[in-house]
């Protein structure tokens, strides 16, 4: 008899599914990456991340944002207070090890931070964890995940 298992999680840097992988690595298994129509809307304070669309706003004004900026914003943005490495903000954009001297991460948080906060060199959004690494702050206190588009 052939049991089908459905894994719904947020798991932005990829740990958990690999973890998942690795248990069933002896089983046969097929991993199907379920497609919907509807799109997620993530709701953090006045930020909104239109994922379907890519789409990015704060305060109802859309941001244009490049593929690394999203990537990392998103990452950040599916598990609030989280801390993310920067090897770990580095994977989620480009999918490939990270490069020990380069400041790639750096720059890409300074620019999400010109772009997003109201005052960048005291951000409300992302948050600096001190020889850690970023994570998204929600300065009203309150997450929402949607369903609409």
């Amino acid at each position: 008899m052939d049991e089908i298992i459905v894994i719904r999680a947020a798991d932005p840097d990829g740990s958990l599914f690999q973890a998942i992988m690795d248990v069933l690595k002896d089983k046969r298994a097929e991993v199907i990456h379920a497609a919907t129509s509807v799109s997620s809307v993530l709701r953090i304070g006045e930020l909104e991340i239109h994922h379907g669309h890519r789409r990015v706003f704060v305060a109802g004004r859309e941001v244009r944002l490049n593929h690394g900026e999203y990537a990392m914003l998103y990452c950040m943005a599916s598990a609030p207070g989280q801390v993310f490495s920067k090897v770990q903000l580095y994977a989620a954009a480009w999918g490939e090890g990270y490069l020990h001297r380069t400041t790639s991460v750096e720059n890409i948080i300074w620019r999400l931070r010109r772009k997003l906060e109201s005052d960048p060199k005291h951000p409300d959004y992302i948050k600096t964890v001190l020889r850690a690494g970023y994570k998204m702050n929600n300065p009203m206190n309150k997450v929402v995940n949607l369903r609409s588009d």
